[in-house]
């Protein structure tokens, strides 16, 4: 491709941000991962359609049945990676490429923030040598006893807020989860947690999108609900994708730069007025289908 062309391409794709790179980098996530949900939802249907009450490992059929379940299992365990930390464990997509794992922390509820004597909670974690402590006033309600623990917790990567019921949610990152599982300790004042020694903190992670080391295939009635359960990943699953895909096509639609166009316009004539037999001949292509009206268009756009 002549210079001035190459360069034009090049341009008019322009440095993607970190969001619309990892926009893209998820659906193509998504879309394998629909691919695989499909055919265990497609042999999973066969089986029940066939009545096979049992699950042969070495028959065809159920190896296949197994092999499916397997790939679809393996592809929701490398959604970690495969996004970069773009896709969370909720099928929520986060802008900023840092996923988090949402969980709750037993005994601190909303009764429990709003009804509470004052109190002061002191929290310790392996990746903090310090004590951390947060009072509980009198009174003053979960959502400012949330904020006291967020911007007390901040430090070790905890987050705190309220989820849409109302209730206390936490978030870590999710690289981070499994380090603080069994490592973030309180202790209390007797109220909402004992006194004394500090006690491991309960945490328990919200559930995931999808389970699939829940799905079962040992007989009919199990893979009736694996199937209910992988008909309904698919949904979520293809809303995902297709929201990903309205994401992009707006970029596109509003990445054309007006002064970019001009130079544009004044490269293409310089490259035809000199071309060869053979430039025109590779671009005949992908200008045949370009009028007036459409480049005017692009022109215009602010």
């Amino acid at each position: 491709m002549p210079r001035p062309l190459r360069g034009a391409r090049e341009q008019a794709q322009g440095p993607s941000n970190s969001t619309v790179a990892g926009a893209q980098r998820t659906l193509n996530y998504l879309d394998e991962l629909r691919q695989r949900l499909q055919a265990l939802k497609e042999r999973l249907s066969l089986r029940i359609a066939q009545g096979k009450e049992t699950r042969d490992a070495a028959d065809a059929d159920g190896a296949g049945l197994q092999a499916a379940l397997e790939d679809a299992a393996s592809s929701w365990r490398s959604r970690g990676d495969a996004t970069s930390g773009f896709l969370d464990d909720t099928l929520a997509f986060d802008a900023e490429g840092q996923a988090r794992v949402r969980f709750r922390v037993r005994g601190l509820n909303a009764a429990a923030l709003d009804s509470g004597r004052a109190e002061t909670l002191s929290f310790q974690s392996r990746s903090s040598r310090r004590s951390i402590s947060v009072v509980l006033a009198d009174g003053e309600g979960a959502g400012s006893a949330l904020r006291q623990l967020d911007r007390a917790l901040t430090p070790v990567g905890v987050r705190a807020g309220l989820d849409a019921s109302g209730e206390p949610v936490f978030s870590v990152a999710e690289a981070d989860w499994a380090g603080l599982q069994g490592s973030l300790s309180v202790t209390g004042g007797g109220i909402r947690f004992p006194a004394g020694q500090a006690q491991p903190a309960r945490l328990q992670r919200q559930s995931e999108a999808l389970a699939p080391e829940g799905w079962g295939v040992d007989d009919i009635e199990q893979s009736r609900q694996t199937l209910r359960e992988v008909a309904r990943a698919l949904e979520r699953v293809q809303r995902v994708a297709e929201s990903l895909r309205r994401l992009l096509a707006s970029q596109a639609q509003t990445s054309v730069d007006p002064a970019w166009a001009q130079s544009f316009v004044g490269d293409l004539s310089a490259t035809l007025n000199g071309a060869s037999y053979e430039t025109y001949v590779a671009m005949a292509p992908a200008l045949g289908g370009i009028n007036r009206s459409r480049v005017v268009e692009l022109l215009s756009l602010r």
